[in-house]
């Protein structure tokens, strides 16, 4: 493993369109949990260790486990075979679900999924002009996702399973709601409504465009239901399946957690919807080592110390890897903001790479206010 050390530590005031680096100056460091609404800041930036206390998405939630389930992966690839639509569901503050996600992408590809949709890839309209459209689209041909490709792509796991998804031949497409204006001063209801039927015409679309093909879709929550809630609330998958009028198969990560030492099989809670998902895979309860999750070294990345002349003295530092030679507008492979004091360590697979560093400064009353 090498290092290559940065030259220059970057400094300057965060750009006003660098809204991810402008949550994180937000945060106290010697208070990160001050604010309930910083957990996916915090886990975009690395920091799972700091909100796997508190937050809901790590709390263990029983559900008993399928009798005789079997391998998780195999079972997904032998439903699989009889659809032609995967839907996996994340929480979006877990890097183990996109770890997973790419597990699943990895173990469909031979079954002739050649699509993969992901629902954080920014989604212009049509009538964009080529300079304007994010860097996927412009340059489509790149192994790696930037920055503005997508809001939570900018997470270490999220890039990699677009590395992944690229190196597989998966083609990529989104398939979010365009914003439309007036929108945010409808309804809750009316908003999903919205957003659930724009989702789901989208890949109704693609599908009707592209016979034969088969997708992996990708989202966060709730959108992967198929069946209405018992508020009757109606969720992408669910219309989905109406437009197209097939059954996908449904696979939730973010409804049972923690009832094992191993990812297995677990049964729908009975105050669900029956039919809600058609497989619940539960991981087991998240384990932290030196500040990073430990199944990344269980996937086989490796522990790899900061070198103590580039830990901070103040406020939040970011400190990003990247293979040696690649452009520093990529998703790195390893993204992770401390504090002055911690040893927090990067988790990166063998190889040689570049480090960059990055300053927060905090924000001031101003910013916050705004």
């Amino acid at each position: 493993m090498t290092l290559i050390a940065p030259a220059t530590v970057a400094a300057a005031p965060i750009p006003k369109d660098d809204y991810k680096l402008r949550s994180l100056a937000e945060i106290d460091p010697a208070r990160p949990l001050a604010d309930e609404m910083v957990g996916q800041t915090l886990s975009m930036f690395g920091r799972e260790d700091l909100i796997a206390a508190t937050s809901s998405d790590y709390k263990p939630i029983a559900c008993p486990p399928i009798a005789g389930g079997g391998d998780v992966i195999e079972t997904i690839v032998q439903r699989a075979r009889q659809t032609s639509v995967v839907i996996v569901n994340e929480s979006h503050e877990r890097s183990e679900h996109r770890g997973f996600a790419a597990r699943v992408a990895r173990a469909l590809r031979p079954l002739g999924y050649d699509t993969l949709a992901m629902e954080t890839l920014n989604n212009p309209d049509p009538t964009v002009p080529n300079q304007f459209l994010p860097p996927y689209r412009k340059r489509p041909d790149q192994p790696f996702f930037e920055d503005e490709d997508g809001y939570y792509l900018s997470e270490a796991g999220f890039g990699r399973l677009g590395r992944e998804a690229k190196t597989l031949g998966y083609r990529l497409i989104p398939y979010e709601e365009r914003h439309q204006p007036g929108d945010d001063k409808a309804s809750w209801d009316v908003r999903i409504a919205r957003r659930e039927t724009a989702q789901a015409r989208q890949l109704a679309d693609y599908i009707a465009g592209h016979p034969g093909a088969k997708l992996l879709v990708h989202v966060g929550y709730s959108h992967a239901s198929e069946v209405p809630l018992a508020n009757g609330q109606k969720w992408m998958a669910t219309r989905l399946k109406a437009l197209t009028g097939i059954d996908p198969l449904t696979v939730s990560q973010t409804t049972c957690q923690g009832g094992g030492t191993k990812d297995r099989l677990a049964q729908l809670p009975a105050d669900e919807p029956a039919g809600l998902f058609d497989l619940v895979v539960d991981h087991p309860t998240a384990r932290f080592m030196r500040g990073r999750p430990v199944w990344r070294v269980a996937a086989g990345d490796r522990v790899v110390s900061i070198p103590k002349a580039l830990r901070p003295i103040k406020g939040w530092r970011v400190i990003e890897a990247r293979p040696a030679g690649e452009t520093e507008a990529s998703v790195p492979m390893d993204r992770v903001a401390i504090r002055p004091g911690e040893d927090i360590a990067l988790l990166l697979p063998p190889g040689r790479y570049q480090l960059k560093v990055v300053d927060v400064p905090a924000a001031t009353p101003l910013e916050q206010a705004k």
